[in-house]
């Protein structure tokens, strides 16, 4: 009876390891494509208010195939055509939407342009900014617990990742 009670008892020790090591598994893909967003749109802020010319951060979600996701860093000197400044593959298997104040834009194209004496946002896909903050919502495909997210604040230009 003791040794059955033994097996039982490090067996559910085994099981419980076994699902920490999957969730954490999960957990990373989330966690690397929300700070390279995070990473991005600092260099984008950080670009617009020190070097000449416009730079927008354009994040392209492809809900087919999440792989295929990017972010493209943009500059356009003298309103001249925008070239790419840098690319950042998102080749992580996650789902990632947007939130304006909270409630889904269902975008698949997301374009920030920050002002260059403040560094707070000054056009989101074109046009003048209508939410106060924007959220890009990082969702592993295998499981919805591991949620991050990434908060751009439209007034300031400041963002963060939650943790």
């Amino acid at each position: 009876m003791v040794e059955l009670i033994v097996v039982i008892s490090i067996m559910a020790v085994m099981t419980g390891l076994l699902s920490l090591g999957v969730s954490m598994m999960f957990s990373r893909d989330s966690n690397y494509v929300a700070v390279r967003i995070d990473d991005a749109l600092t260099e984008t802020r950080m670009c617009s208010m020190s070097k000449d010319g416009t730079f927008t951060f354009d994040l392209h979600i492809d809900s087919g195939d999440p792989k295929g996701s990017y972010v493209q860093i943009m500059q356009s000197v003298s309103g001249g055509a925008p070239v790419e400044y840098k690319k950042i593959l998102l080749d992580k298997k996650v789902n990632i939407s947007v939130l304006g104040d909270g409630s889904d834009l269902s975008l698949s194209d997301v374009s920030v342009e920050f002002d260059k004496s403040k560094g707070n946002v000054k056009k989101i896909n074109g046009s003048v900014t209508i939410h106060d903050v924007y959220t890009f919502r990082i969702t592993p495909q295998n499981s919805v617990s591991k949620i991050k997210d990434v908060t751009l604040i439209s007034t300031t230009g400041r963002h963060y990742t939650e943790k």
